[in-house]
């Protein structure tokens, strides 16, 4: 009994979060992802998508694009964020308020053949080189080169691979 109860709950509630999601500009489609605005490209198709990518990653495309090389693999709750809210220094420099996240130039780009490791946070605008590996855990502010393993909070390159 609970769990009909439970997916009758799950069935009807589902359709009132997409709602309220596509009125904030977001959609969010059967496997969970989140999109914003911009767009988000898999250069291996959806078949990346199926067999490369947890249901657990988010991706929020609110303030640039997100592309993914092919055979770029992802473990589960990574996040890719292009938004983010100013920092005390930038909101004091540019006279913009704290709160403010930009609509657009904080495009990520994800190369061929990486691994990010779960739990992993990448925060834009970034670019990771082909067949990069990016620690569980870690913390991507900045931009790193191809072939390299970074790991950290924030990430720093370990060693070349």
């Amino acid at each position: 009994m609970g769990k009909a109860i439970f997916n009758w709950f799950i069935r009807h509630t589902q359709r009132v979060v997409w709602v309220l999601a596509s009125a904030y500009g977001f959609r969010i489609d059967r496997s969970g992802f989140a999109y914003g605005q911009h767009p988000l490209v898999f250069d291996g198709g959806d078949d990346q998508l199926k067999h490369q990518v947890p249901r657990s990653c988010y991706f929020n495309t609110r303030s640039g694009s997100i592309t993914v090389g092919e055979n770029t693999v992802f473990g589960e709750d990574v996040k890719v964020l292009t938004g983010k809210h100013s920092s005390i220094r930038e909101s004091e420099q540019q006279g913009i308020p704290l709160h403010f996240v930009p609509d657009n130039g904080r495009d990520i780009s994800i190369g061929k053949g990486c691994y990010i490791g779960s739990g992993a946070i990448l925060i834009g605008p970034i670019a990771i080189g082909d067949f990069t590996v990016v620690g569980a855990g870690s913390v991507v502010t900045k931009s790193f080169p191809a072939r390299v393993f970074v790991a950290g909070n924030p990430a720093k390159v370990i060693r070349q691979i």
